[in-house]
């Protein structure tokens, strides 16, 4: 009975044993898990290390508006204007030659250069004045002749009209009245072969008239006389050579006008017009036409200049380079030379052409500015913003802005290696940038 009881109270004493136990294990679990819960709000936050902004040091400008004057070069070679070739227009010896007729001599207008030998063009000269002269008398005789043949016409037709009344009467014999007939009818033939004769004789006259200037004219050709002020480059005969009909004896090039052609692109001249004309490829050359030239002869020491004018446009574009050929005009190219100091423009002289037009109010930039149409602006905070803009034309060294850009907003003029949006700068004025494209653009120094 006591074996009995103690064992029942072993097994209900470890009964209460396993249940204490997993009670405390719940406890300890639901406590862990309130832990985790609790845990992250009782942390407290980590530290925020605020990181400085670094500006970058930049380059800008202030955009300007400028009096642009846009410009194009081109290069070519000198010829004049008017060129004389001497060609013998008559043939025969050269028996005199003037001193002024040598490579290189300035010579003036009517100067004497040349003289073929003359004697068989005054001999054939002198025989068709004494022709003429015979002709003259000839036609003096047998108009004479006529008048008195027209006045025995008159009187055979009086008698013929008598001898014819008195026949009619039956007072004359019908040969007689034959008679007179015949003789009227002689003198009506006379009179006709003498005006033939007349007519013929006026024919011939002219003929020899006209063959008698002509040898006036032959001689007159004998002497070789400058047409213009010209200055002689090649001289292919000398005194005592025959010179053939037709043969070229000497050339030489005029002093009035000397001529360039320079060619330039299409794309280069249009914005020289684009203020003067509508766009166009027959617009573009009526417009160049109005277009300020300067002609410039480069040397180691000097630069030379001389005004110009565009006197005309080539026909055609060039099929192979696509450029338009423009000749420009230099008056008087030989009027300032002085040996030593200033050189004429003479044939063959490589220079170069400068085209301008008049100046427009246009927003420009330097052309180093724009990166694939986007300028970099800066902003009242001094903070970088990507601008698109849209180029209305570029030349060297600068862009003109169609739109998108405003006068007296700043840009950034340095290259930027990795610009983006936002970004804080240090701006520093760029004056040489700013310099070097006011002088670009308008050719003349910046005032600041």
């Amino acid at each position: 009975m006591t074996e009995k009881r103690y064992g029942f109270m072993s097994e209900k004493q470890s009964s209460g044993s396993r249940w204490k136990r997993n009670i405390g294990m719940i406890v300890i679990i639901l406590f862990g898990v309130a832990m985790i819960m609790v845990a992250p709000k009782l942390k407290s936050p980590p530290k925020q290390i605020a990181v400085k902004e670094h500006p970058v040091k930049v380059n800008s400008i202030t955009v300007p508006r400028l009096d642009v004057v846009p410009g194009a070069t081109g290069f070519g070679r000198v010829s004049p204007g008017r060129t004389w070739e001497s060609v013998a227009e008559v043939s025969g010896q050269i028996v005199w030659i003037a001193d002024e007729l040598r490579d290189g001599k300035v010579v003036a207008a009517g100067t004497e250069l040349l003289r073929i030998e003359d004697a068989n063009y005054r001999l054939v000269l002198a025989q068709k004045e004494a022709q003429l002269q015979s002709s003259e008398v000839k036609k003096k005789t047998t108009n004479d002749t006529l008048i008195i043949s027209k006045k025995n016409l008159k009187l055979l037709q009086s008698d013929y009209k008598r001898q014819k009344r008195l026949a009619a009467k039956g007072t004359v014999s019908k040969a007689v009245m034959e008679s007179s007939e015949r003789q009227l009818l002689t003198g009506q033939t006379q009179v006709q072969e003498l005006q033939n004769s007349l007519a013929l004789l006026s024919a011939e006259l002219q003929s020899l008239i006209a063959q008698r200037d002509a040898a006036k004219l032959d001689l007159q050709r004998t002497v070789k006389r400058a047409p213009f002020d010209v200055r002689i480059t090649k001289v292919n005969i000398g005194i005592a050579q025959y010179a053939n009909k037709g043969q070229l004896m000497f050339t030489g090039d005029g002093l009035e006008v000397a001529e360039i052609e320079a060619q330039f692109s299409v794309g280069s001249l249009r914005p020289l017009i684009s203020g003067m004309v509508a766009e166009g490829g027959s617009n573009i050359r009526v417009g160049a036409t109005m277009l300020t030239a300067v002609v410039r002869l480069k040397s180691a020491s000097h630069i030379i200049e001389w005004p110009a004018r565009v006197d005309r446009v080539a026909g055609s574009i060039d099929p192979q380079t696509q450029t338009l050929g423009v000749i420009v005009a230099v008056d008087r190219p030989y009027a300032l030379a002085s040996p030593g100091r200033r050189p004429p423009l003479l044939r063959d002289t490589f220079v170069e052409i400068e085209l301008s037009s008049e100046p427009v109010q246009q927003i420009v930039v330097p052309w180093s500015a724009v990166h694939e149409g986007v300028v970099y602006v800066i902003d009242d905070d001094s903070r970088l913003e990507m601008r698109k803009v849209k180029i209305k034309f570029s030349q060297q060294g600068y862009s003109v802005i169609a739109r998108g850009l405003k006068a007296g907003e700043r840009i950034v003029t340095s290259d930027l290696i990795s610009a983006t949006k936002g970004m804080l700068v240090i701006s520093r004025e760029d004056k040489k940038s700013m310099q070097r494209m006011v002088l670009e653009a308008t050719g003349k120094e910046s005032e600041k």
